[in-house]
């Protein structure tokens, strides 16, 4: 019996150590140990520096775990080639990475990339990620990027000194964000971007982003529904606002900040523009507001006012093509008047007004390639959009 006993012990030590799997500093390993790890392994990283010229890319569900700002991972791709340092690549659900400190050396490329669900990011330092001679999207220059990523939950990081976002969120809903630090940002230190809804933010801290005005403000929420920010300090925000809700998508639409601290943001503590839709289910109360260059909170367009969906549809407007490079075509329907047209940068800067009087051509060529926001004003309301030039 007692050789039964340690027999079955050894046996669960054996299949315990299995998925516990130490990994020691080195340069380029860390693939090598995911790809010989069973799923719901363990990779223990040690104190050092682990050296990374190439995507580490999760294919299977495990954790990465190091022991905390002594971990290193450095990125070592140069400045040119967007490469992440660790992509969670599509339909691998389930991984953490936790307890370590990532440095981008200000190399090509995010520092983390989500493209599936249900993953776990603890206690991670990024910085200096991205680099502007890349040719990748703005996001790619960000610290941490979710993309096409559902119910992830950020506990404890910190994102700062990035070529662009310190955390950014593209079609990425149920996002948890809890006791983040995210400051000195290039752009902003969060966006809530793009079918991000429900996204919940607490307890954390956005101070000096938006430094070179590659944002919208410290917090940028664009075209999402449910946005909920509370007991959070936003203070300090370089050129624009604390936060901006712009290109609101209709129905359940609204944002909720409440309970905050914004503090000196060079223009308005809160900014609510380019309402497409009536806003509803909106809260912005409860705030503390000191030293704000501009208003507190400002309203481009009125809260729970009706019918501004209502008259984009019966204009009919389309613009076409999109994208575009030499040309954009402004087809106002039948019920056209006269109106505005006016293209602005993400940062908010107006780029290009005419005025026109029914269906129109207008010359872009000038533009430099990337993503602008319209606005159309005409006599009953306004619409707004979105344009590519490429």
């Amino acid at each position: 019996m007692k050789k039964l006993t340690i027999l079955t012990l050894l046996l669960c030590l054996s299949a315990f150590t299995a998925f516990a799997v130490n990994v020691p500093p080195g340069t380029n390993n860390l693939q090598a140990a995911i790809n010989s790890a069973s799923p719901g392994a363990t990779l223990n990283l040690q104190a050092g520096t682990y050296y990374i010229s190439s995507t580490v890319t999760l294919n299977k569900a495990i954790t990465i775990q190091g022991v905390g700002l002594a971990t290193i991972i450095q990125k070592t791709n140069g400045a040119s080639t967007d490469v992440a340092a660790f992509v969670i690549q599509d339909g691998v659900n389930g991984c953490t990475l936790r307890d370590f400190r990532l440095l981008g050396q200000d190399q090509g490329g995010p520092g983390i990339m989500v493209f599936s669900d249900n993953n776990h990011l603890i206690n991670i330092n990024v910085s200096d990620c991205g680099n502007n001679s890349a040719n990748g999207p703005g996001s790619w220059r960000s610290g941490i990027l979710l993309d096409g990523a559902a119910h992830t939950e950020l506990t404890s990081i910190t994102s700062h000194h990035n070529s662009w976002v310190g955390i950014s969120q593209n079609n990425s809903p149920e996002t948890s964000i809890t006791s983040a630090d995210c400051f000195l940002n290039h752009g902003e230190g969060l966006t809530i971007d793009l079918g991000s809804d429900n996204c919940i933010v607490r307890n954390s801290l956005f101070n000096e982003n938006n430094v070179s005005n590659r944002g919208v403000g410290g917090i940028g929420i664009d075209d999402v529904n449910g946005a909920d920010i509370q007991y959070c300090t936003i203070n300090d925000t370089h050129n624009l606002h604390g936060i901006t809700f712009q290109n609101n998508v209709g129905g359940e639409d609204g944002c909720i900040i409440t309970h905050n601290t914004i503090n000196n943001s060079a223009q308005d503590g809160v900014h609510i523009r380019n309402c497409q839709f009536a806003v509803t289910n909106t809260t912005i109360d409860l705030n503390n507001y000191s030293g704000n260059g501009g208003a507190n909170v400002v309203w481009e367009c009125q809260p729970l006012t009706a019918g501004l969906a209502d008259v984009s549809q019966n204009l009919a407007l389309k613009v076409f093509p999109n994208p575009a490079s030499q040309f954009v075509s402004l087809d106002m329907g039948i019920n056209a008047g006269a109106y505005t047209f006016e293209l602005f940068s993400l940062s908010g800067q107006s780029i290009l007004f005419v005025e026109k009087q029914g269906n129109a051509q207008i010359d872009i060529s000038s533009l430099s390639k990337g993503l602008y926001l319209y606005k159309v004003r005409y006599t009953a309301g306004m619409a707004t959009g979105r344009l590519v030039v490429n």
